[in-house]
């Protein structure tokens, strides 16, 4: 984590608040729901579904499938719920969550809502997302980020039948990945799920966003090629919105993968993760 954080420079006071205002607080066990979009995700979705899984039941997991093709959304274990747009855009995909997220929020207390890459969880010293959930009494909370880095040089090609952080030690922290995923009201959020339109913030920094996207270098440029041949709005290739998901030239993509944020000022600064995180996904 950077000494000084340039988005939130305080965590300590964070926490010292968070402490007082659930210490009168107890596990509610309330009503919840978790929501992705998918698009052929062969490597993502089956992580995700066995990590989510474990915190809600199959009725309240809601995959929303962009018109997957590769048969990978053919199983049990959550509602598909199919939607359809010949032409993909960063605005109708946030969009079309914001609205199911509206939605849900009729009949469930709170629903959390992340892409598929995306792992959410508490600091494992304090407990489950499950736990974490229960006790949740907020409009909304902002994660922390940290993106998983393959080292291609000491690690081996990511084994998709064991657990991710048992082959990975390293990541970085990117606040842009400090996403307000979970909450209790319907939210609006601004291209990429990654801030509120309004720029409201109630950061959690004991809640992880744990992003994969970068979990294994040719895994990830595979996944590059699959989203670079989907049609893209104009708009979105017009204002590069969403480019880092096309990004399939080598040198261009190793460039990326080792060197950029998506944040000015911010670089790649690279930890070793700490084993307290290897059962977590």
């Amino acid at each position: 984590m950077f000494a000084t954080d340039p988005y939130f420079p305080d965590f300590d006071d964070v926490r010292r608040r968070r402490a007082e205002f659930y210490s009168t607080r107890h596990p509610a066990c309330r009503s919840r729901a978790v929501v992705t979009m998918v698009r052929d995700e062969p490597e993502f979705l089956p992580i995700w579904l066995e990590y989510y899984s474990r915190y809600f039941a199959p009725e309240d997991i809601y995959v929303l499938d962009h018109q997957t093709s590769d048969g990978s959304t053919s199983r049990g274990g959550f509602k598909r719920v199919p939607v359809v747009r010949p032409v993909f855009s960063e605005r109708w995909f946030t969009e079309v969550k914001a609205e199911f997220q509206h939605g849900l929020l009729r009949t469930y207390d709170l629903v959390l809502v992340c892409d598929v890459d995306e792992i959410i969880a508490p600091l494992p010293k304090w407990g489950h997302l499950g736990t974490y959930l229960d006790r949740f009494d907020e409009d909304f909370v902002n994660c922390l980020g940290y993106e998983l880095l393959h080292i291609p040089e000491s690690e081996a090609p990511l084994d998709l039948g064991r657990p991710v952080l048992q082959q990975r030690r390293h990541w970085f922290r990117n606040p842009l990945y400090d996403k307000p995923s979970v909450a209790s009201v319907p939210m609006e959020w601004g291209l990429g799920f990654h801030r509120r339109s309004d720029g409201l913030v109630s950061y959690d920094p004991d809640l992880y966003l744990l992003h994969l996207h970068r979990m294994d270098y040719d895994l990830c440029l595979t996944r590059h090629r699959r989203r670079a041949t989907m049609a893209r709005s104009e708009t979105d290739l017009r204002a590069g919105n969403g480019y880092q998901n096309v990004i399939v030239d080598q040198a261009e993509f190793a460039h990326w993968f080792r060197q950029e944020t998506g944040l000015d000022g911010v670089s790649v600064d690279v930890e070793e993760i700490d084993p307290i995180w290897q059962s977590v996904v």
